[in-house]
């Protein structure tokens, strides 16, 4: 190393140098992940960008005097540049960091109020957040699920093996969504599904294709395989708009026939042509 052989000058300017690329690679990975959080992200990028080209002056100053040996901490313009940019720079970014990492907080409690934890689903919270205040219009539809018979499967296999029927339908339902559907589970064994811009012969083929899906896999668990299947129940909003805990309403009443006409069904609410 330039130190140990006597070089102060040249080993500052490599220290100066290393300081600088450790910053922007720093900065870089900020950058990378400016989507999270851009205005934050992109000070904090800009503050260790600013503290790297600091140290580059340093560096450059001393090679540009030329002295390999110096005997001396080096003593110039660009260093006390750097000394105050550096102060202001890590002030910055100690700030923004914090404001960052309490943003992230926030995000991941939010996030965790309103997924259910065993399907990572939205849960039944999310999803009246999201639709609660607006009507449902006619072509959107409210589709209830419900597991036929979920309490004998735990009480034969157990609980654990009631969680994995749960996870397995709920992948079954997050295969069948289009980008603006809308999948939660709104507790025990009940799901429900919202659709835009959809017709009653579309909804009831998703339903449908949902059901058959369930009633046709082998469910393999610790405690062997199974088999399960699922009612659905479907209703539709109106041209004036509807109120969605009443379009809600009717899909479960809906539903409710579905198991009164044997289970492993999907019906559809005359209510859905109220319009």
């Amino acid at each position: 190393p330039p130190m140990a052989l006597g070089y102060d000058g040249l080993g500052f300017m490599f220290e100066n140098l290393f300081a600088a690329l450790l910053l922007f690679a720093t900065a870089f990975e900020y950058w990378r992940g400016r989507d999270e959080a851009p205005a934050l992200t992109v000070g904090i990028t800009t503050l260790y960008s600013a503290t790297a080209v600091s140290f580059m002056l340093c560096a450059a100053v001393l090679a540009w005097d030329g002295k390999l040996v110096l005997g001396h901490a080096p003593s110039n313009w660009a260093e006390e540049l750097s000394l105050i940019v550096v102060i202001a720079s890590m002030t910055g970014i100690g700030a923004l960091s914090l404001a960052l990492n309490q943003g992230r907080l926030a995000r991941h409690h939010r996030r965790n109020a309103l997924t259910d934890p065993l399907t990572g689903l939205l849960n039944r919270r999310a999803l009246f957040d999201m639709h609660s205040h607006l009507p449902v219009g006619a072509f959107t539809a409210v589709v209830v699920f419900d597991l036929d018979n979920f309490k004998a499967i735990n009480d034969e296999f157990g609980h654990a093996t009631g969680d994995e029927v749960l996870k397995v339908f709920a992948s079954e339902l997050a295969g069948n969504l289009r980008p603006t559907d809308v999948a939660a589970r709104m507790g025990g064994e009940e799901f429900a599904l919202v659709l835009k811009r959809t017709l009653p012969e579309t909804v009831e083929d998703t339903a449908e294709r949902i059901r058959t899906a369930l009633a046709t896999r082998q469910i393999e668990t610790e405690t062997g395989s199974l088999r399960c299947t699922v009612s659905a129940g479907f209703a539709f909003g109106s041209k004036e708009g509807l109120r969605f805990d009443k379009v809600l309403s009717a899909a479960d009443k809906a539903l409710y026939d579905a198991k009164r006409g044997g289970r492993n069904r999907v019906t559809g609410s005359p209510f859905r042509r109220a319009s």
